[in-house]
């Protein structure tokens, strides 16, 4: 997992759509689609349920986004 995916994870939980992560995160969504599935494939667990109305996260999403988020807390404070 690089630093790069955990931003791109955290911005789809925070907004609950790959296409305003895209657009936040100036991306195309097919790319932000692409570098989650290789994160999920890279940990072998699904993350995000993909429906109409948004993506969700899984209940192994939800421990891997904790983790996510306690590294990228851990980053903001050693930049500060």
């Amino acid at each position: 997992m690089t630093f790069q995916q955990i931003k791109y994870l955290l911005e789809i939980y925070h907004t609950g759509s790959i296409s305003k992560a895209a657009e936040n995160l100036f991306l195309a969504q097919s790319s932000l689609s692409t570098a989650i599935t290789n994160l999920e494939q890279e940990l072998d667990c699904k993350i995000f349920n993909r429906n109409k109305s948004g993506m969700s996260p899984t209940a192994q999403g939800l421990q891997i986004i904790e983790r996510a988020n306690k590294i990228y807390g851990e980053y903001q404070l050693m930049i500060q």
